[in-house]
């Protein structure tokens, strides 16, 4: 693929929470060419959404890659048209499989809007989801990960919805909560050591 640019906010000074960073995960992964943009609330970000919205991207959304000359958006769709562009490198074999991927990813759209309420509201909506939002999702994927004997949704082949889900643990700081998921600590052991995920997870902390 041509070199792709990447743009989201820098979300709370943390150059990993929230959407972008799933893709981050992708290119890094995937070993592309790209460019990360990082913009904060304000005037840039004020300017360029009235931008994106004249160029097509109606809902004036971030996160969206450029590539091409075109602009793209949505984090899981991105995900998914660069898997396509990829040769289907990040989906499944069958349409069976891709229904399960599609599943899976539709899952932790609910568990980012829940960990997003929770983290822009009161400290009991911060509570409520510590104590009962976290524990319901990892019940939810410990599920289905304990399907397959491999780390991953698939099994043996890693996935776009694998992206989704690891980082969803990262950010809802669940990584260190997994002694009862033993599926889910097979993930995140296999994902962190991917040689190009291993390297950039390297660089964040230097």
């Amino acid at each position: 693929m041509e070199k792709i640019t990447l743009y989201y906010f820098l979300v709370n000074n943390n150059v990993t929470l929230a959407r972008g960073e799933n893709i981050k995960l992708l290119l890094e992964d995937a070993g592309l060419e790209h460019e990360y943009v990082r913009l904060r609330m304000g005037e840039d970000w004020s300017d360029r959404k009235v931008q994106i919205i004249e160029d097509g991207l109606y809902s004036g959304t971030l996160p969206y890659i450029e590539v091409g000359g075109k602009k793209f958006g949505r984090t899981i769709p991105i995900m998914r048209y660069i898997s396509v562009k990829l040769g289907n490198k990040y989906h499944g074999a069958n349409d069976e499989e891709n229904q399960l991927l599609d599943s899976v990813a539709d899952i932790t759209d609910d568990w980012f809007e829940s960990m997003k309420n929770a983290f822009w509201g009161s400290d009991e909506a911060k509570t409520k989801h510590v104590k009962d939002g976290t524990p319901k999702f990892l019940n939810i994927f410990e599920r289905y990960y304990s399907a397959q004997e491999g780390p991953y949704i698939l099994g043996e082949k890693i996935s776009y919805s694998d992206f989704l889900v690891y980082h969803l643990l990262d950010d809802d700081k669940a990584l260190n909560r997994l002694a009862e998921y033993p599926n889910l600590q097979k993930l995140v052991q296999s994902f962190v050591e991917r040689p190009n995920i291993k390297k950039y997870l390297t660089t964040l902390s230097e």
